[in-house]
């Protein structure tokens, strides 16, 4: 008897432990911190997972992309390092699709105002060996197999007679070349040969870095305004007289590595330059692509890439400003890896290093959203519900950033007065540097 009532006792003992169990389970595991915070659940409930960065792979999860940028006519992509392979390859997947299917045609970049319009004409079906267009009229960073695939592709893209409408390459960055210098010459060749030589003189001056002579050819220009269009037209003049101007902009901009408030106008010079080409691009509602870093691309920061507070205004900022809803900021993180960083001897002599991040701090926005179990994801940050989501984002956190030198421009700020839209990437490497 006592051994019947042993075994029943334990017969419901294990019955008892069983219900128990399987209403554990029926309720599911007790959640952890990670899933109880309300902004790692929206970013994993609202994460668009995007399948690859290769250029080649099919576009169909860009769709959601696509509808987020919506009827914006100036997208600016944004870059973490100037040194990461998959950055640029996400860049140039993203570029590819912005032209194949929602008819952006102006592709703008921190580069050579003057130089750019060589390689203009090379992916227009000029001339000349892609490897030499590279090399002589990218700027050192940019001299990448990443960059040589895409200007293959935006070449076979407009040699392609179904596309009626081309892409244009242009720069925006005060670097002046003898391109602007010769094309100022040969405009006045045209309408003024009597100025010419005199032009070629004070145009001697930029090695010396005398800002007023650079300037009198603008206002030579300026002054001939009617003159020269009817010699010519408003178009050609327009153009000369925005080289000229790109030719003053150089000689300020000749001193931005010693001088920090030359370097500040440099963000305000790139505004100006890529509202010129917008506004001259001779469509009724062109659609461009602005390549930059993140800071430079950003709605609203006040910084320089030295990672000090300045108070003005950074390219993204005055380009929303100037054209409000219609410019659209993408920007980018990345989580680990390493990336391409550059040493040089001389302004003419870079070397690439091979470099690797940092582990992010955290409480930073790159160790949050490297909390969301996606190796590669966008966010519309736009969409934020309002409460502790849009709080978080809204307050000051640090976003990682690094300079073409590895320089740490780390700062503080809010992602979401910064971008609407960010992708986050898990794993990265050093892009594919062409220098030796």
């Amino acid at each position: 008897m006592t051994t019947y009532k042993f075994q029943l006792c334990s017969l419901l003992m294990i019955l008892l432990c069983l219900s128990a169990v399987m209403a554990g389970c029926a309720q599911g595991p007790a959640p952890d911190n990670q899933t109880q915070d309300p902004v790692q659940a929206w970013m994993r409930q609202n994460a668009i997972p995007l399948r690859s960065v290769d250029p080649a792979s099919p576009q169909d999860d860009l769709a959601p992309l696509q509808k987020a940028i919506g009827n914006a006519t100036i997208v600016g992509l944004g870059e973490q390092t100037h040194g990461t392979h998959e950055l640029y390859q996400l860049k140039a997947r993203l570029t590819e699709f912005l032209i194949s299917n929602m008819n952006f045609r102006i592709f703008v970049m921190e580069n050579s105002w003057g130089k750019s319009q060589l390689i203009d004409a090379y992916i227009n079906g000029g001339p000349g060996q892609l490897s030499d267009i590279v090399k002589n009229d990218l700027s050192p960073a940019w001299q990448t197999q990443e960059y040589q695939s895409m200007l293959t592709w935006m070449r076979a893209y407009n040699a392609d007679p179904a596309h009626t409408t081309k892409i244009h390459f242009r720069g925006m960055d005060c670097q002046a070349s003898r391109n602007e210098l010769t094309a100022i010459t040969d405009f006045l060749q045209k309408v003024d040969p009597a100025n010419v030589a005199h032009v070629r003189d004070l145009y001697l001056s930029l090695d010396q870095k005398i800002a007023d002579q650079p300037q009198q050819v603008y206002n030579l220009l300026k002054a001939h305004q009617q003159s020269y269009e009817q010699r010519s037209s408003p178009q050609e003049f327009a153009l000369a007289l925005q080289n000229a101007r790109v030719v003053v902009q150089a000689v300020t901009c000749l001193d931005a590595r010693r001088n920090n408030a030359a370097y500040l106008q440099r963000d305000a010079f790139m505004a100006e330059n890529a509202s010129w080409l917008y506004d001259h691009a001779g469509e009724s509602q062109p659609k461009m692509i602005v390549w930059a870093h993140d800071m430079h691309i950003a709605n609203n920061t006040s910084y320089n890439l030295r990672g000090e507070l300045t108070g003005t205004n950074n390219l993204g900022a005055l380009l929303r400003a100037r054209y409000h809803q219609n410019y659209l900021a993408l920007g980018t993180d990345v989580y680990r890896g390493s990336y391409t960083t550059y040493t040089s001897s001389s302004i003419n002599s870079y070397k690439p290093v091979q470099t690797s991040l940092e582990a992010p701090q955290a409480g930073t926005y790159t160790a949050v959203f490297g909390s969301v179990d996606k190796p590669l994801y966008a966010l519309d940050l736009r969409r934020t519900p309002a409460g502790p989501v849009s709080n978080w984002f809204n307050s000051a956190h640090v976003m990682n950033y690094y300079g073409v030198s590895g320089e740490d421009l780390s700062t503080p700020g809010s992602v979401k007065h910064w971008f609407d839209i960010i992708v986050f990437l898990r794993d990265t490497t050093p892009s594919h540097s062409l220098l030796k």
